[in-house]
């Protein structure tokens, strides 16, 4: 029965195609025109293009090109997600190291630190001879 209605339809179709290509021949109106030349020329430019170019060839550029593009983009995601890591070992890095050497390394007083600058400037001042004064 599905079949019947399939037929149907497509005799309807062309009884209407029939039809309006026999208004239009006698009318000398064409509907649609515009939209009717723009797929014409459409039409026209795909057939030249089926006649005139090495699709062959057109499709290995294409899938190159699409290879080419597919390739970089996973390329570049790749780096990112290294880089990414990267940044997160770093960190774990520093973390760890700066807390190996806060455990090994005695902490000296700010106070000692002072005082030996103080000595050491001491030392300075009676090593070196006195400027004298310009009058």
């Amino acid at each position: 029965m599905l079949y019947l209605a399939f037929i149907a339809v497509t005799f309807c179709l062309l009884a209407g195609f029939i039809a309006l290509t026999h208004y239009e021949t006698r009318s000398g109106v064409r509907f649609f025109a515009p939209r009717r030349i723009a797929l014409d020329e459409m039409v026209e430019r795909m057939h030249f293009i089926v006649e005139h170019v090495d699709l062959a060839a057109f499709l290995r550029e294409e899938m190159q090109h699409a290879a080419h593009i597919v390739s970089h983009a996973i390329v570049t995601a790749s780096l990112q997600a290294v880089r990414a890591i990267e940044r997160v070992l770093t960190r774990l890095v520093r973390h760890l190291r700066s807390r190996s050497e806060n455990m090994e390394v005695p902490h000296e007083s700010a106070r000692e630190f002072v005082k030996t600058l103080s000595d050491f400037k001491g030392t300075l001042k009676s090593s070196y001879p006195g400027v004298p004064e310009i009058e």
